[in-house]
């Protein structure tokens, strides 16, 4: 972990050399000068979420810079087994307590995320990846700046928005209509927390089935059709599903390119989440 304390150090110093050192002196001890707060414009624009909520007036996210007390919280290996590292880096940094970090749509959460990271430790971030025409494995260093996109709600001709904030699909293959919700940080929690209770009591757990369970609100428009339409749902509903879940709700997507080492190919790729996102030093 980088030493804060010692970059602190080096940078006073430098302020004593230079002509900005009266800035220092002025402050009398408040280093609050350092960094400035960061603000986060979410991919949602605020529309998804109610009147009445403070992100649908006013969709952005104000941060805190992260210190040494987060990397704490990144390091809390009690935090770590109860998988809540997230949610209290979160509830340490976004400034506006009063907003409910549970509502924050599953993409607008992301955005934050990576802006939180690009802020902290800066825009390199280093993948261990396979080229997908030789699987030929390198580590390939991706820039947030260049890969990372918002991308706001896609309206298809296959997809009908409604004033609800749903949206509405019709399955290829039984031409079910079903009615989806946009999913949020609470029903990230609600499925984590699910999977825990029943891996504990050693029961079958589908991550798939239960987040689609989490997101249709309707089948036809009945609400209690929605069990037996997921015990009899076809793959080929259930394919077409994951694609309009992974495309239509607003996000921050991560899409990097790089060259082979190998074979020369030139590789486009959505860039993984991994444990080298928060913890790049390990």
């Amino acid at each position: 972990m980088r030493n804060n304390q010692e970059r602190l150090s080096a940078n006073l110093e430098n302020d004593k050399s230079s002509s900005d050192g009266a800035i220092a002196q002025q402050s009398g001890g408040d280093f609050s000068f350092i960094a400035a707060n960061d603000i986060v414009e979410l991919p949602s624009k605020g529309i998804l979420y109610p009147e009445g909520h403070p992100l649908h007036a006013n969709p952005v996210v104000e941060l805190k810079q992260m210190t040494a007390k987060e990397e704490d919280i990144l390091t809390n290996q009690s935090y770590i087994k109860q998988g809540v590292v997230i949610e209290r880096l979160l509830n340490s940094l976004v400034v506006d307590k009063n907003l409910n970090l549970d509502d924050l749509l599953i993409g607008d959460k992301n955005a934050i995320l990576i802006e939180l990271r690009k802020s902290a430790y800066g825009n390199s971030y280093p993948v261990n990846t396979f080229c997908r025409k030789c699987m030929h494995q390198q580590e390939v260093d991706f820039d947030l700046a260049e890969c990372t996109h918002y991308r706001e709600t896609a309206a298809t001709d296959e997809v009908e928005l409604t004033d609800r904030n749903t949206y509405i699909v019709q399955m290829p293959k039984t031409k079910a209509t079903l009615e989806l919700r946009f999913l949020t940080s609470r029903d990230e929690k609600e499925l984590a927390q699910k999977q825990i209770k029943y891996e504990k009591h050693k029961l079958e757990y589908s991550s798939t089935i239960e987040t689609y369970r989490q997101m249709i609100t309707s089948v036809n428009g009945e609400r209690n059709l929605v069990g037996s339409y997921l015990e009899k749902m076809p793959l080929q509903d259930s394919r077409h599903l994951k694609k309009i879940a992974r495309t239509v709700p607003p996000t921050a997507e991560m899409i990097g390119e790089y060259i082979c080492s190998s074979c020369g190919e030139n590789n486009e790729q959505e860039v993984p989440i991994t444990y080298r996102f928060f913890w790049p030093d390990f």
